[in-house]
């Protein structure tokens, strides 16, 4: 059976489950915890802009976010990550109280609110935190956020990558950034306090590209600190996009 087949399967499980309105026991966790998006699966009939943006971030890169992050100074305060898919990084932090997530699939959502109950997520995109809520029809003003878990010690994610342009990009005009994972940073730095950590997994064309991302890098260069960068091999399944991590530290 390939990924794509397992994930109906796995939809199918939790739709019976929903209308059973049975609690879900620890190997059905495990179960559905194989979940893993769409992305690169194309050719195995998956459709949707999963294809381009869903690839779930391996146990053993999860492990070692944790790390970094412990040893760039994590506080143990609170934990934001604005692409949560079903958890996967969020897995290793003992507190998971400490942890408000977004994420716009649905089954992904799911799964990781069953997984981690105690976490605060939402199935929304990450603009969300920005803007009037629970109404969404315009941007917030006079603060930043209304998320009550604000201002953040950790932001931690696998952005998705690409250009920025989705159902609220055209409340996020300025300060015109116009690639996904560019805005994740940007807007992932906006929530944190001073000294705390972001560590994310994004494309190695924003360290190696030279001038290409100036205006980017500036406006995440007058907010943060570059602590630390590692160039990783090819780690996800389907896809060959070279990927780093970075570690950012808010001034």
């Amino acid at each position: 059976m390939n990924q794509h087949q397992l994930n109906i399967e796995i939809q199918q499980f939790m739709n019976e489950k929903a209308i059973s309105g049975d609690d879900y026991t620890p190997s059905e966790i495990a179960y559905i915890q194989q979940y893993a998006g769409s992305g690169g699966m194309q050719s195995k009939g998956a459709k949707g802009s999963g294809i381009l943006h869903e690839f779930y971030t391996p146990d053993y890169i999860c492990d070692l976010v944790h790390h970094l992050a412990y040893k760039y100074g994590y506080d143990g305060g609170t934990i934001l990550e604005p692409s949560i898919a079903t958890g996967r990084l969020i897995k290793p932090f003992a507190d998971k109280t400490k942890v408000v997530g977004f994420e716009i699939s649905t089954v992904a959502s799911k799964i990781c609110q069953i997984t981690y109950p105690q976490a605060t997520i939402y199935n929304e995109y990450f603009e969300v935190a920005f803007m009037s809520y629970p109404r969404i029809n315009s941007r917030l003003k006079g603060k930043i956020t209304w998320l009550e878990q604000y201002p953040f010690s950790l932001v931690i994610g696998n952005p998705p990558f690409g250009i920025y342009k989705n159902y609220y990009s055209s409340y996020f005009r300025n300060p015109g950034i116009k690639l996904i994972e560019h805005f994740f940073m940007y807007y992932g730095l906006l929530l944190l306090k001073p000294g705390g950590l972001l560590v994310y997994l994004t494309g190695s064309n924003f360290l190696r590209n030279g001038i290409t991302y100036n205006k980017e890098k500036e406006l995440i260069g007058i907010m943060a600190d570059l602590v630390d960068a590692y160039r990783l091999p090819s780690v996800f399944d389907k896809t060959d996009i070279s990927t780093d991590i970075i570690i950012l530290r808010k001034k």
